[in-house]
């Protein structure tokens, strides 16, 4: 079985295939390369929702590409509904995603493979103490270039990839969980261990998205598939936030739960 690519030095928060400027990969467009890193800069929220993004021109002096490249990048953000032009204003990041208040309860996929009787191998992709960037500061209200764990897992099952997990931990509140065995312990298991305190309370935000490159070649699937993605960020009893992560999901799989209304 062909182990997953494995990912590049990370450059930001959840860091694409390419990096910098579009580059000579057999089979794959510059335009198509463009496509990834601008679909990156959403998704990692360096281009803010209905922010306006560079102009064509400064995309063009920025990657050294061609009018027409960069037009057909843009173009394919636009019918994936990332971007919007607007007359006489430029091209703005779309909203995506909409957040339910539906299920507090933190996810765990280990434990739900498990509670369906799906043996599953859990692969380590990437693994790294880093300084946490502004994003992840933010979602994790810790300092900005604190101690953070970028943890990149894949979760197969009868040797088919379904789960890749990106998920930083302030190290902060989760003393030694960077040694970790991940292989071998759940990460929620390892959190509370680490911790001393129980896991309790999660916010979860689901979108559809294409796979893109990366992830494409994570989950071995065409880079046009749509995933599910849902990103959490969760939280200890005591509400102190200790993991933001994002989950893609391959296709063939749903996120059910409860709702209660208020």
């Amino acid at each position: 079985m062909p182990n997953p690519i494995p990912t590049p030095a990370l450059a930001r928060s959840v860091p694409p295939l390419y990096k910098g400027k579009p580059q000579e990969v057999a089979g794959t467009t510059y335009h198509a390369q463009l496509s990834e890193i601008f679909r990156e800069k959403i998704y990692s929220r360096e281009w803010k929702a209905d922010s306006k993004i560079p102009s064509e021109h400064q995309l063009m002096e920025r990657f050294g590409l061609s009018r027409g490249t960069v037009r057909h990048a843009i173009k394919t953000l636009v019918d994936e509904g990332l971007l919007v032009q607007r007359h006489g204003k430029g091209t703005f990041v779309t909203e995506f995603g909409i957040s339910h208040p539906a299920g507090i309860r933190p996810i765990s996929f280990a434990q739900s493979l498990h509670d369906q009787g799906k043996d599953f191998i859990t692969l380590v992709l990437d693994k790294k103490v880093l300084p946490a960037p502004v994003d992840v500061a933010r979602e994790l209200e810790m300092e900005e270039g604190g101690k953070a764990l970028f943890l990149r897992r894949v979760r197969l099952v009868e040797g088919v990839p379904l789960i890749c997990q990106e998920s930083w931990t302030n190290l902060a509140v989760c003393p030694g969980y960077e040694k970790v065995r991940f292989e071998e312990e759940p990460a929620f298991d390892a959190a509370q261990r680490c911790s001393g305190k129980k896991i309790a309370y999660s916010r979860i935000r689901t979108t559809a998205r294409l796979a893109g490159v990366e992830h494409g070649r994570y989950l071995r699937c065409d880079e046009s598939a749509p995933l599910l993605v849902l990103e959490q960020t969760i939280r200890f009893s005591d509400r102190t936030p200790f993991e933001w992560s994002l989950t893609w999901l391959s296709s063939g799989q749903a996120v059910v739960g409860d709702a209660v209304q208020e």
